[in-house]
């Protein structure tokens, strides 16, 4: 029967070989790249309704952030699609929505919304973790 002190020791030792590799797996989620996606062309539309005339054009390039390299690759199967939610709901905004910064953080909040159900509803997966405005042009 071995003593307290090699049980001990066994415990200890077995404790040393597990942890590493425990640590190792968290490790290797956490230390996942992000992955951006960003659209090729800027979305455009049309702002002269929206702004009472004093603005032509509302441009906005979108880029879309995720860890997960397949809803990367649906969001670009289903771009038309993305692309088309987007104009509608740009063209929905008003020149009092876009030119306040809450306003712009409300917009983004719901395109990343938008996108997410599409995404959900196309395959299934909506993890799409961030999405970013790297143009907003009011011309």
């Amino acid at each position: 029967m071995p003593s307290s002190i090699t049980r001990v020791f066994i415990l200890l030792l077995s404790a040393l070989i597990l942890l590493p590799s425990l640590s190792w797996a968290e490790d290797d989620e956490a230390a996942t790249p992000a992955i951006y996606y960003q659209f090729p062309k800027p979305i455009t539309i049309n702002f002269l309704n929206q702004s009472n005339q004093d603005v032509r054009y509302l441009q906005i390039k979108v880029t879309l952030m995720s860890h997960d390299q397949e809803i990367i690759d649906s969001a670009t199967l289903n771009l038309p699609m993305l692309e088309d939610a987007l104009r509608t709901l740009f063209s929905e905004q008003t020149m009092a929505s876009v030119n306040s910064v809450k306003g712009r953080k409300a917009l983004k909040d719901t395109t990343l919304n938008t996108i997410k159900a599409i995404l959900k509803e196309e395959t299934g997966k909506n993890n799409i973790e961030g999405l970013y405005f790297t143009s907003f042009i009011l011309q």
